[in-house]
């Protein structure tokens, strides 16, 4: 079923639509925006600091991005989140969850989405089919498979449907009905009057939803696709467009205009430099800055932004090292887990300031123990019992750049940890709890840690308790800590 547009409407729609389309707007690249300012700080001698530079600058038209790589060149999608919410999540819930690709059963590989339509001086589109192989046939044709969808989801018309711009597709005749399916206009496709009559993109069907555009040079493949010969195999297929294809001999998959790879990219670049890197440096990781304090001094740190069309934002701060008095860096708690329920708890109290940054770890087949748990999960608990994190396998967790930033990353993927902030205060202390299980069941050796990975004056870490199993040799209840300045 070929997923775009109905050739007509009825007078009402049009009416209806006519009206909708006025409400529609033009949406060029805004450069990027400083929205919070680093503000100048202290941050102790030999410490590393993570800023995160996304709070600190804003893409005002791209809440996401993705690069498309295809076999005639890669672009890059700017996704407008705050103007098509729903639409943004629904495409990158395709990207992020591999419906867009599958394995194929005739060989066992991947076989990736390609561009079933290109409408000469249109459109061209893709999103509603993989290229998997026929497995009746030997001499390698495809039979394509139509994406696995989710279920359709309501129209967001309000930009306009012009060149470079990405839209979804949908039925004709049912505004509602978007599922995987989007295209790119070739050309500014808003209005188009037939015989006095607006059947534009942007009051058809209800108008099309743009939820993103192509950013930079990436027209260039746009345009190299929309120029690949086409040919109707009738239905979806009745404008394939297909690379050094001869007529009569079966269509391979490498005649398709095939796009092997979708991938999340950030909206923004970063790039920083410091006027004195005796003081502090500054490396970027990503969309992080990580400072590290060398010695005793003031450094200025710039930073730089640059958006997916090249335009730039930037700003500065200063950082103060200063020398840093003895505190609790770490504290842990091992123990042995001889049936494999039990559990591990760790008490552990912060105090002064506001808030206290750290890292709760549990640990088990890097630690180096004979009979380590092979898969340790962790939860925190605040004062009164609640649960406000958890982790069962650390490379799950929405933070595990910055965890890694931080350099102190489990050494296995099966291991935990939870980055986060808690609460303290000035002149009373706060307990928190961190318990540690064998995620499976299985017996072994566990370790818990906390760490204090803030880099400046405010709250420190005051002691550890422990509960749990307690053996004899090797199997004793071990308790450590690290005291550093």
């Amino acid at each position: 079923m070929n997923r775009f547009c109905a050739p007509s409407l009825s007078a009402v729609a049009l009416l209806a639509c006519a009206h909708l389309a006025q409400g529609l707007t033009v949406k060029p690249n805004v450069a990027p925006a400083v929205t919070s300012p680093v503000a100048d700080y202290q941050q102790y001698f030999q410490t590393t600091r993570v800023i995160n530079l996304r709070s600190a600058f804003k893409d005002p038209d791209a809440s996401a991005a993705v690069k498309v790589t295809t076999v005639l060149g890669a672009m890059n999608f700017t996704l407008d989140g705050e103007t098509a919410p729903r639409t943004v999540a629904n495409f990158l819930n395709y990207v992020n969850t591999g419906r867009y690709f599958k394995i194929d059963p005739t060989n066992s590989q991947v076989a990736s989405l390609f561009f079933h339509r290109a409408a000469p001086n249109f459109v061209i589109q893709s999103g509603g089919f993989i290229g998997t192989l026929d497995p009746d046939n030997d001499e390698g044709a495809i039979k394509p498979t139509p994406v696995a969808t989710f279920s359709p989801i309501p129209n967001e018309p309000a930009i306009s449907n012009t060149r470079g711009t990405i839209a979804m597709a949908k039925l004709a005749n049912n505004q509602n009905s978007a599922t995987s399916q989007w295209f790119i206009n070739l050309k500014d496709n808003a209005r188009n009057v037939v015989s006095g009559t607006d059947i534009g993109l942007d009051v058809q069907n209800g108008g099309f939803t743009v939820f993103g555009r192509v950013a930079g040079n990436g027209m260039t493949t746009v345009a190299a696709i929309g120029g690949v010969p086409i040919y109707n195999f009738g239905t979806s297929f009745d404008q394939l467009p297909l690379r050094d294809w001869n007529t009569g001999t079966p269509v391979k998959v490498r005649n398709l205009v095939s796009i092997p790879q979708i991938v999340p990219i950030s909206p923004l670049q970063f790039s920083a430099a410091g006027n004195n890197t005796a003081v502090a440096t500054v490396v970027v990781s990503g969309t992080n800055l990580l400072v590290t304090a060398l010695q005793v001094g003031s450094a200025q740190i710039g930073v730089s932004t640059t958006d997916l069309d090249g335009a730039t934002a930037s700003d500065s701060f200063t950082v103060n090292v200063i020398a840093a008095p003895g505190r609790v860096r770490n504290i842990s708690t091992r123990a042995n887990f001889p049936n494999g329920p039990e559990t591990l708890t760790g008490g552990f109290i912060v105090r002064g300031g506001t808030s206290k940054r750290l890292v709760v770890r549990a640990i088990g087949p890097s630690s180096g123990v004979p009979g380590a748990l092979d898969d340790p999960t962790v939860e925190l608990l605040n004062g009164t019992g609640q649960v406000i994190a958890t982790n069962n396998n650390w490379m799950d967790a929405p933070n595990k750049q910055e965890i890694v930033d931080l350099g102190i990353a489990p050494g296995s993927p099966n291991e935990s940890a939870i980055l986060t902030t808690v609460p303290s205060q000035e002149a009373n202390i706060t307990t928190y709890t961190a318990r540690m299980k064998s995620a499976n069941g299985r017996p072994g050796v566990g370790l818990i840690e906390i760490y204090d990975v803030d880099s400046a004056p405010g709250s420190t870490l005051r002691n550890i308790s422990t509960l749990g199993p307690v053996g004899t040799g090797v199997n004793v209840l071990v308790g450590g800590f690290i005291v550093r300045g």
